[in-house]
């Protein structure tokens, strides 16, 4: 069995920053969005949905809304929504906390 040398396997990182790998960068982000981009999108929906589900109670409190399952449906996909953010929050912190368990 042949052992390949660590020196051999090991390439310089090439920098974000350089001017030839900027453009790279730029037209990856449209194929491969950053984790901060969904994050944000994620909560911009649970805010809509939330400002819909007030908007719901308050037109619901004076009698402008006949069918219940329109509210029902909404307080559902705002159920979901806050879930899927938690979901994704404990995700990123999770992972936070095992790289910073990462001995160097």
């Amino acid at each position: 069995m042949f052992i390949v040398p660590i020196s051999n396997a090991i390439q310089p990182v090439e920098s974000l920053f350089d001017n030839n790998n900027a453009a790279a960068a730029v037209s990856d982000s449209a194929d491969n969005p950053q984790f901060s981009d969904v994050f944000k999108e994620v909560f911009s929906d649970v805010q809509e949905t939330q400002r819909v589900v007030q908007e719901d109670s308050v037109r619901l409190a004076m009698g402008e809304i006949d069918d219940l399952h329109t509210i029902y449906n909404n307080m559902t996909k705002a159920a979901v929504a806050v879930e899927t953010f938690v979901a994704i929050k404990d995700a990123a912190v999770n992972a936070y906390d095992k790289v910073l368990q990462i001995t160097m």
